[in-house]
């Protein structure tokens, strides 16, 4: 799977690293390795959370390129009320 990413110019790096630095570019792939539960769509721009191998919860805004291409627009540790949504839509699966 192709990931890119949304760039800050003024910041010189990729989006969601201005404010969340400890995210790593390989969460990503991890996340999207795994089924991801669709919390929020405004046109082609879906907001979702996923998991990370360790356990890390991520919600992610992006969009679906193609069916092997993702742009990720910015991210964020999950809050916990979308921890528990993710939980309850792994649960009907």
């Amino acid at each position: 799977m192709r990931i890119t990413f949304a760039y800050d110019k003024k910041a010189r790096k990729a989006h969601y690293r201005v404010r969340h630095s400890t995210i790593k570019e390989s969460a990503f792939a991890e996340v999207f390795s795994e089924p991801v539960v669709v919390i929020g769509q405004k046109g082609r721009v879906l907001k979702a959370v996923g998991r990370t191998f360790q356990g890390r919860f991520l919600t992610v805004v992006f969009l679906r390129v193609t069916e092997e291409h993702i742009h990720v627009i910015t991210a964020w540790p999950s809050t916990r009320k979308q921890i528990l949504s993710w939980h309850r839509e792994m649960k009907e699966q």
